[in-house]
């Protein structure tokens, strides 16, 4: 698989981003630091999962554990003039694929080569996901589970660093991958994500001393897990070439805002 490098300055708090398009179903992005190129994870989205035909409602609630009510309110869609794109969307509507307001999103840590200061960088991300979005999410605690390629629709979003060997989208320049899977009922019906994983580049975090790029590397990864994808607005913080900023901008926020409003 391809893959150029693009060479970013930094300046103060300037932020650079960048990404290229492989085949399906990964699309690593890029992002330069300040001593070292630093690479921005993607997202990925497959449809593993199916739903058994034939199920009530509630026995849908049952299955995956969710309640008919949201768990957090729903947030004030933004107007800013911030682009913002989704990974994807409902068969022949413009609606986003997103996580079921009404569940909790559970999050588990491989702690195996993970900074010292994981816990706070994956907390910080869940928080600001959280409340720009209305779907809560849980940190459940550490894992030993790395098998992100065959998990389980039940199975807590998984979050770990690694290196290429174990994930072969690292390669390169690559900080880190990420995406969700979702459910794909039969016979139609709204798809919806229910797991995912975030995997971070050992050796970039070990080069990355900005405390705000480390987190803002993290934020970016949650942005695409939850379903954003990347635009061209370098004012947005999902910028796929070389973005100004480390947090959430006003576009990132209004998809945020669209992919939390989802009915349950």
């Amino acid at each position: 698989m391809e893959r150029r490098l693009r060479e970013l300055d930094w300046l103060d708090q300037t932020y650079g981003m960048g990404t290229y398009a492989p085949a399906p179903p990964r699309k690593p992005s890029r992002a330069s630091g300040v001593v070292a190129l630093i690479v921005l994870g993607a997202v990925t989205t497959s449809a593993v999962f199916a739903m058994q035909p034939g199920i009530f409602p509630d026995r849908v609630h049952e299955l995956l554990g969710t309640s008919p009510e949201r768990l957090l309110p729903a947030r004030d869609i933004p107007t800013g003039p911030g682009e913002f794109s989704f990974m994807a969307t409902q068969p022949d509507s413009d609606e986003p694929v997103g996580y079921n307001p009404c569940q909790v999103i559970e999050v588990a840590v491989n702690p195996e080569g993970a900074p010292d200061d994981h816990q706070e960088l994956v907390e910080t991300a869940m928080a600001r996901t959280s409340d720009a979005t209305g779907l809560q999410f849980e940190l459940v605690g550490t894992t030993q589970d790395r098998d992100f390629e065959n998990m389980s629709m039940d199975d807590p979003v998984l979050v770990m660093w690694s290196d290429e060997t174990e994930a072969p989208d690292l390669a390169g320049d690559i900080a880190g991958v990420g995406g969700s899977y979702r459910v794909s009922p039969f016979g139609g019906g709204r798809e919806r994500y229910v797991t995912g994983f975030v995997i971070l580049d050992v050796e970039a975090y070990d080069r990355m001393r900005s405390g705000a790029i480390r987190q803002a590397v993290v934020d970016h990864e949650f942005g695409h897990l939850v379903g954003l994808g990347h635009v061209e607005d370098p004012r947005q913080l999902m910028h796929e070439r070389g973005g100004f900023t480390t947090e959430y901008g006003d576009g990132d926020l209004t998809g945020l805002a669209e992919l939390g409003a989802i009915e349950c």
